[in-house]
């Protein structure tokens, strides 16, 4: 590398990184049909694609799960929330083919974003 680019690199202003939410989450509620998170409601049978990344808020990473749903806007669900890690075992009962060790792959390395898709429904 040229001198004036390790130079550049020096001195290049470094990404800001996203705002820690001044609210606390909402909790996770589950249903017979679904979760409830905060005002939303989602039913397992209206999910057309979950996907899980990170989000980095400098000294800590949050895990984040998003459901895109059928005829609505998509639902983000926070590893912040309260009822999140029986939230994570309900998906996994009702999603089996999301791969046991999604959250583990996510969280590394950290201060990555590391998106990725967990289940997609086949269309037909």
């Amino acid at each position: 590398m040229r001198l004036l680019s390790r130079i550049r690199t020096l001195f290049a202003p470094a990404p800001v990184p996203a705002a820690v939410p001044a609210e606390p989450a909402p909790d996770i509620e589950l249903s017979a049909g679904g979760f409830a998170f905060g005002a939303r409601a989602v039913h397992w049978s209206d999910v057309v694609r979950i996907r899980t990344y990170k989000i980095d808020f400098v000294d800590i990473d949050c895990v984040c799960v998003q459901f895109e749903l059928r005829g609505g806007p998509a639902v983000e669900v926070t590893e912040e929330s309260n009822g999140f890690n029986d939230f994570v075992d309900e998906l996994a009962e009702r999603f089996p083919s999301i791969d046991p060790g999604w959250y583990a792959t996510v969280m590394s390395p950290a201060f990555a974003r590391n998106e990725a898709v967990l289940f997609e429904k086949a269309s037909g």
